[in-house]
C-alpha cells in the first residue's frame, strides 16, 4: 500500500475511532497534524544528486572506453562490460534484498547505461551504424527487460526514449510492416504496464509521449497509403487529428482519474496515469489550438482537404472514443460544473481546426473560436482544481493575444488601446469571479453551521 492509500485508510479509521468515542478531539487533532507533514523537497536532493552521478559515471565508461578504442582488445571490451553488467545487477539486487529500493534502482539504471553504452561502441565491430534502428529497438528491450526483472523506474525512462528513437528511424516515411506494428504496440503496452505498477513523473509523460508518437505514426502511415490527400495538404490533417487525441486524453484522463476503486490495489497508480495524461492532453489540445490559428492567418486551405475529411475513418473512430468518454462522465456526474467546462473546451478545441478547414480564410471566426477554446481550457481547470489545465491554456491565451495583436493592430497607439482594453475586461471578469466565489464560500459556511 502506498502512501495515498494508507493516508486514506488512516482517515476513515480516525473517523470511526472518533465517532466512537475512542479518541479524542485533541488526539485527533494531533495525529493529523503529525500525518499532515509532507517531506519537502530538500528531502529529494540526494537521490537527485546521486541520479546524476550516476548518469556522469556511466558516460565516463562510455568516455573511456572511446578513448582507449584501439588499445583495449576486442574480448576486453566485451568482457569488461558484461563484468560491469553483472556487477551493477548483482548489486542492485543485494541492495533491493536490504530494502534500499533507491539504491538499487540508481544500480540498475547504471547497468542500463552501460548496457547502452557498450552497445554503441562495441556495435561498431558489428557494423551497428547501418542499422540505427536495430540498435534502438535492441536498448529498448534491455531497458524494458532491467525495468521489468528489477522493478526499475529509470530503467524504463531509457525503454521510452529508446523506443521514440526506434520509431523516429522508421517511421520515415512512414510505411511500416506488420511486424514493426506489432513490436511498437508491444513496446507501448510493455510501458504502460510498467508505469502502472511503479509509477513516476517522467516515467508516465514519456509513456504518453510514446502513446502519442504511435497514434501519429499510425495516423500517417494510414494517411499515406489511402492517398486521399497529397504531401503538401497533410500536414492540414495534422490539426483536426491532434485536437482529437488531446481530447481523447483529457476527456479519459479527467474520467479515470475520478472513478473511486477499492484501497490496496494500482487504483492510485492509474489516477496518477489518467492525471497525467489530462494534463498531456491540454498540452496538445493547446498547442493544437495555437497551430490552428497561426496557420489561418498564413496559409490557405484548399477545397480538396474538405472534401475528403469525412472519408478519414480513423479521425472519425478518435472522436467517437472522445464522445463515449464525455458520455459516461456525464451519467456519472451529470450537474457537475467541471465536466460542462470540459465539454465546452473539447468542444472548442476540436472546432478550431475544423473552422480552418471548411471555413477557410475566415480568420475572424476562427480567432473567435480559438480565444474561446482557450477561455473554456482554463475555466475547465478552474473548476476542476487542475492547475496545469489552467497554466496551459493561460500560456496559450497570452500567446494567442499576442499573435492576434501582431496580425491585427499594426501601430503603438493600437497597441496600447488593445492592451487597454484586454486589461480592463481580464481584471473585470477576475472580480466578479472573486465576488462570486466569496459569496458562494459564506453560504456554503452558513449552511455548515
Amino acid at each position: 500500500m502506498n502512501r495515498a492509500s494508507y493516508l486514506k485508510q488512516l482517515e476513515a479509521d480516525l473517523a470511526r475511532w472518533s465517532a466512537k468515542g475512542w479518541i479524542g478531539a485533541d488526539g485527533l487533532a494531533q495525529i493529523r497534524a503529525e500525518i499532515g507533514e509532507t517531506p519537502s523537497g530538500w528531502s529529494r536532493l540526494p537521490a537527485l544528486f546521486a541520479g546524476i552521478g550516476t548518469i556522469c559515471l556511466a558516460l565516463a565508461v562510455a568516455a573511456f572506453v572511446a578513448a582507449n578504442w584501439e588499445a583495449i582488445p576486442r574480448p576486453a571490451k566485451l568482457t569488461g562490460i558484461a563484468v560491469l553488467l553483472l556487477g551493477a545487477h548483482g548489486f542492485a539486487a543485494a541492495m533491493a534484498s536490504r530494502g534500499h529500493r533507491t539504491v538499487a534502482d540508481l544500480a540498475t539504471m547504471f547497468a542500463t547505461l552501460v548496457f547502452v553504452s557498450g552497445l554503441a561502441l562495441v556495435g561498431q565491430i558489428y557494423h551497428l551504424p547501418s542499422d540505427w534502428a536495430g540498435g534502438a529497438l535492441l536498448v529498448a528491450v534491455g531497458a524494458l527487460a532491467a525495468a521489468w526483472l528489477c522493478a526499475s523506474r529509470s530503467s524504463l525512462v531509457v525503454a521510452a526514449v529508446a523506443s521514440l528513437a526506434w520509431l523516429s528511424w522508421i517511421g520515415d516515411p512512414p510505411r511500416p510492416t506488420l511486424a514493426e506494428v506489432v513490436t511498437a504496440l508491444v513496446l507501448l503496452v510493455a510501458c504502460v504496464a510498467h508505469v502502472l505498477r511503479m509509477t513516476s513523473f517522467a516515467g508516465r509523460w514519456l509513456v504518453l509521449l510514446l502513446f502519442a508518437a504511435v497514434y501519429g505514426w499510425l495516423f500517417a502511415a494510414w494517411l499515406d497509403t489511402s492517398y486521399l490527400l497529397s504531401s503538401s495538404e497533410m500536414e492540414f490533417s495534422i490539426l483536426p487529428v491532434g485536437a482529437a487525441f488531446g481530447a481523447l486524453l483529457v476527456a479519459w484522463g479527467y474520467l479515470l482519474s475520478g472513478i473511486e476503486a477499492p484501497a490496496g490495489d494500482q487504483s492510485e497508480d492509474v489516477a496518477a496515469l489518467a492525471h497525467s495524461a489530462g494534463s498531456f492532453g491540454v498540452m496538445i489540445l493547446v498547442g493544437t489550438v495555437l497551430l490552428t490559428l497561426v496557420i489561418g492567418f498564413t496559409e490557405t486551405v484548399s477545397d480538396e482537404v474538405a472534401s475528403e475529411m469525412p472519408h478519414v475513418w480513423p479521425l472519425h473512430l478518435t472522436f467517437a472514443v472522445v464522445l463515449v468518454g464525455l458520455v459516461w462522465q456525464g451519467l456519472r456526474a451529470p450537474a457537475s460544473r467541471p465536466y460542462r467546462m470540459l465539454v465546452a473546451a473539447a468542444v472548442l478545441a476540436i472546432a478550431c481546426p475544423l473552422v480552418l478547414i471548411f471555413l477557410p480564410g475566415n480568420t475572424v471566426v476562427l480567432a473567435a473560436v480559438t480565444l474561446a477554446a482557450l477561455v473554456a481550457i482554463s475555466a475547465a481547470g478552474s473548476a476542476a482544481s487542475l492547475t496545469a489545465w489552467s497554466f496551459w491554456a493561460n500560456f496559450g491565451l497570452a500567446a494567442a493575444l499576442l499573435y492576434l495583436l501582431y496580425e491585427t493592430v499594426g501601430s503603438l497607439l493600437g497597441q496600447s488601446v488593445f492592451f487597454f482594453v484586454a486589461g480592463l475586461l481580464l481584471v473585470t471578469v477576475a472580480i466578479v469571479s472573486a465576488r462570486r466565489l466569496r459569496k458562494r464560500s459564506v453560504a456554503a459556511g452558513e449552511g455548515g453551521q
